[in-house]
């Protein structure tokens, strides 16, 4: 039941709940609201403004109302603040006669967010710059039922400012202070989420058509990426997640953070500012990394900018981006590297990954040299310990050779030691015969001439002669002495040799109580191995010959 009727000073106006009619009704001047009696309230004096607004929506007017509302139209032809609005809105309403479909960025929702109705502005931009604007409201029921919806999509973006929305609303003027309005009743999800792909669609075959497309992850990553650039919001979660995560490795990071934003319109020329800086400063850093949290959407679209997407495929540097959760994805997603998960303690996990792959790599290559110079090792041992056993080997029976010949040697040494010494006795016993002869004869001969000289010289040469026998006298005494002398050395050598030959005659070694030990064949055993066990042997004693059989031997420290 909708009825307008007379109350003292005021009209009382009641109908059936119903959103649309309850803002229509709180547009009039001065409306309040009887929560106790559940009725609207509007001053008498605002009659002409309730009947032209009320009459088309099917209210009924008592004959109180009808009579004052014609008579205040008959009073004056002067429209009033409030009729001028009512008409306006009349016109309105039949210009717009049902809800339209209105495309525009949300500007100013968030400071209003809090409050029961929701005032904010759509606005149109152009180049970054508004260029038209109208007021808007949202109130709880609409509300609610957006909200309802964004929830059963997962929340794919939310309502605040700087998203691009298509919303159904009724085209309202609000009576009491004359502003012309929309006022929202329900919102196009797949518009804002498809306008976002179309535009994501379009840089990325604008970029592959260019051939920069995979430009930057065609640029070789690096082994050891610790030199880091970070683009983020100074102080955000996803800084903080960064270094710690980076800190957590225990490996010499270097991160320099330059600040950006994240979120709205002022994102692309942040982020340009940030990656201009960096490519000016490209040899100091190893690798940069894009980082924001997780958020909407609508948050992320900010990032489908084609000028970003240029600016990372075209970096000189390996660009890791880290923006949102694992099933986000924005156009710096295709250009930038995009570790798993693609978060940014995803993106500082892919950079410790790298390093920890590249440290195992030298690891597993150290310990594969260091095997490899162990089996070197130790087969040059095995080399050296085999020359070893040879040489010893060799050096065995070369000093058993070295030992029977020297034996050999000695036995032949004594031998010709003796016939030398019998050759010399039998030379100096001839010399010591024929020495008196000699001289005698020598003597024979210089008497001689002498006695031949004194005849011919005569009586005259007496004392010449007898001075000449003096002087033979004294060189026949010396003759005498020095051939004397000379057989005494030489007797004294050849006995001082017979000692030492006797005392090497191994007969010498049997007087002192030694024996020794013969083969059959007569040669001297010197090394055990030469009497093997059952070989028959003779020892010569001091006083005989003793009859032995070998039982074997056994090789003595010495050797």
């Amino acid at each position: 039941m909708r009825k307008v009727a007379e109350d003292g000073e005021y009209l009382r106006i009641q109908f059936e709940y119903d959103p649309r009619l309850v803002q229509l009704v709180r547009a009039l001047p001065e409306s309040r609201f009887d929560q106790k009696q559940r009725l609207w309230r509007v001053p008498k004096a605002h009659v002409v403004s309730v009947v032209e607004l009320l009459q088309k929506e099917g209210f009924a007017f008592d004959e109180a109302i009808q009579r004052l509302y014609w008579k205040r139209k008959a009073q004056s032809q002067d429209l009033t603040v409030s009729a001028l609005n009512a008409q306006v809105r009349a016109v309105l309403s039949e210009a717009f006669p049902q809800p339209v479909w209105v495309v525009g960025e949300i500007l100013g929702y968030e400071k209003n967010a809090h409050k029961e109705r929701v005032e904010f502005h759509l606005v149109e931009r152009r180049e970054g710059r508004i260029i038209a604007q109208v007021e808007a409201i949202l109130f709880p029921e609409a509300r609610d039922l957006i909200e309802g919806k964004l929830a059963q999509a997962g929340y794919p973006f939310r309502l605040q400012d700087e998203i691009t929305v298509r919303v159904l609303a009724e085209v309202d003027l609000w009576v009491r202070e004359g502003l012309y309005r929309l006022v929202i009743r329900d919102l196009d999800i797949h518009y804002t989420l498809g306008e976002a792909a179309r535009r994501r669609e379009e840089i990325l075959r604008k970029l592959a058509k260019e051939g920069v497309l995979e430009r930057n992850r065609s640029l070789p990553f690096p082994l050891l990426p610790l030199r880091v650039g970070l683009i983020t919001s100074l102080g955000s979660d996803a800084q903080n997640d960064v270094l710690n995560t980076l800190k957590a490795s225990g490996f010499a990071f270097q991160v320099l953070v330059h600040g950006a934003r994240m979120q709205g319109h002022f994102t692309e020329p942040s982020v340009l500012n940030a990656l201009d800086w960096f490519r000016a400063h490209a040899e100091e850093f190893d690798v940069i990394l894009i980082c924001r949290g997780g958020g909407s959407r609508a948050d992320l679209a900010w990032f489908d900018s084609e000028a970003l997407a240029r600016a990372v495929a075209l970096f000189p540097l390996p660009v890791v981006v880290g923006i949102g959760h694992e099933e986000d994805r924005c156009v710096l997603d295709e250009v930038g590297w995009r570790p798993k998960p693609a978060t940014p303690s995803g993106a500082a996990k892919l950079l410790v990954q790298r390093v920890q792959e590249t440290l195992d790599h030298v690891e597993q290559a150290l310990a594969a040299l260091v095997r490899e110079a162990e089996a070197a090792v130790a087969a040059a041992q095995r080399d050296v310990e085999e020359k070893a056993r040879r040489l010893a080997r060799g050096t065995e029976g070369r000093l058993r050779q070295e030992r029977e010949k020297l034996g050999e040697r000695r036995r032949r040494l004594g031998r010709a030691t003796a016939l030398a010494l019998r050759s010399a006795k039998a030379h100096l016993q001839r010399v010591a015969q024929a020495l008196p002869r000699a001289v005698g004869a020598a003597l024979g001969g210089q008497r001689a001439r002498v006695g031949e000289a004194v005849r011919r010289l005569g009586r005259g040469a007496q004392r010449e002669l007898e001075q000449a026998k003096a002087a033979l006298a004294g060189r026949e005494a010396r003759l005498q002495a020095l051939a004397g002398a000379r057989l005494a050395q030489a007797r004294e050598r050849l006995q001082a040799r017979e000692d030492r030959l006797r005392a090497l005659d191994p007969k010498r070694v049997v007087e002192r109580g030694f024996a020794i030990l013969r083969l059959p064949s007569g040669r001297v055993v010197t090394d055990p191995a030469q009497a093997p066990a059952g070989t028959a042997l003779t020892a010569e004693l001091r006083a005989g010959v003793l009859r032995l059989l070998s039982q074997g031997g056994e090789r003595g420290a010495t050797d």
